[in-house]
């Protein structure tokens, strides 16, 4: 490559094993490979990797798919170029010995959730779906603290949990977890988290993009099938992440990192119309202004 391209990767959260596939992507050389010089930054909200790449400060983001449909209705220009996990991994979360043990347990107990308004109507269909009324709980806000929050009992369960890292932590703190798995209840399977871009820069930079996401395809293969390898790649490059929690939480999201980074039109569609009936958004995006298969 006679041109390298600096760019600048906005991550949804502080780094983790979730972005395994990009760390190893880069350890082993892959964007350099591509002429990528690559960055990634660690946002100081939970939205801010969408508005980050929405108003061009940033190249490429992670984030959840849920979101991206949400920001892209309110007219942020972003597309999803290709899958990082690539089904549902937030859950319900309670103590195995609270007495909790269906999802109509939860009649006059206590919630805990990020205190994030697009989660507030997957709280509802849940329950909804078996038969309790928002006034049968009570929903508290405890920020990302759900685990201490579970354990130190200040709520009876906790909605927003990723069963890959926070059933994990709470595991290695002796609990006994259990869980509602939101697709059991009519939530449709998500794309957790995905990649994304600026419509602009896939129209302009269409061969970045599909440099880029080369890269990413071959550090997810990396990941998939040599694991212990990847994770050390992680390490190497973020030496003070070593840690059982780090290896835990790697082992329970191995199965959900992307088998295929094409996209499905279906899955995209059954997620809008769920936000749509959900009032989570007012007007729906055409689907092919959400994702694009072009760069896989």
């Amino acid at each position: 490559m006679n041109r390298k391209n600096y760019v600048l990767l906005a991550l949804e959260w502080f780094v983790n094993p979730d972005h395994l596939p990009i760390f190893a992507a880069k350890e082993k050389g892959f964007f350099e490979e591509q002429g990528i010089d690559i960055s990634t930054v660690v946002p100081t909200t939970a939205e801010e990797s969408l508005k980050l790449v929405g108003l061009d400060k940033a190249d490429f983001g992670v984030g959840e798919q849920s979101n991206l449909i949400l920001n892209r209705s309110k007219g942020l220009p972003l597309i999803s170029v290709g899958p990082l996990l690539e089904h549902t991994v937030v859950v319900f979360m309670y103590l195995e010995n609270s007495g909790i043990s269906k999802v109509k347990d939860l009649k006059g107990k206590r919630i805990g959730w990020p205190g994030i308004d697009i989660d507030v109507p997957f709280i509802e269909a849940v329950t909804e779906h078996e038969g309790l009324k928002k006034e049968d709980y009570t929903l508290v806000s405890v920020g990302f603290h759900l685990t201490d929050a579970l354990l130190s009992e200040e709520v009876d369960a906790v909605f927003g949990a990723f069963q890959n890292f926070e059933k994990v932590e709470a595991e290695l703190k002796g609990a006994s977890i259990g869980l509602f798995q939101i697709p059991e209840y009519g939530v449709p399977d998500m794309y957790q988290l995905i990649f994304f871009t600026n419509e602009k820069k896939a129209k302009e930079n269409p061969d970045l993009c599909k440099r880029f996401m080369s890269a990413i395809k071959k550090g997810m293969e990396v990941t998939i099938k040599n694991p212990e390898e990847a994770l050390k790649s992680y390490y190497r490059l973020n030496p003070g992440l070593e840690s059982e929690l780090s290896k835990k939480t790697f082992e329970a999201t191995l199965p959900f990192f992307a088998r295929s980074m094409t996209q499905s039109k279906e899955r995209w569609m059954s997620v809008q119309d769920f936000l749509y009936e959900r009032g989570v958004i007012e007007k729906k995006t055409a689907i092919e202004g959400l994702f694009t298969n072009q760069f896989v």
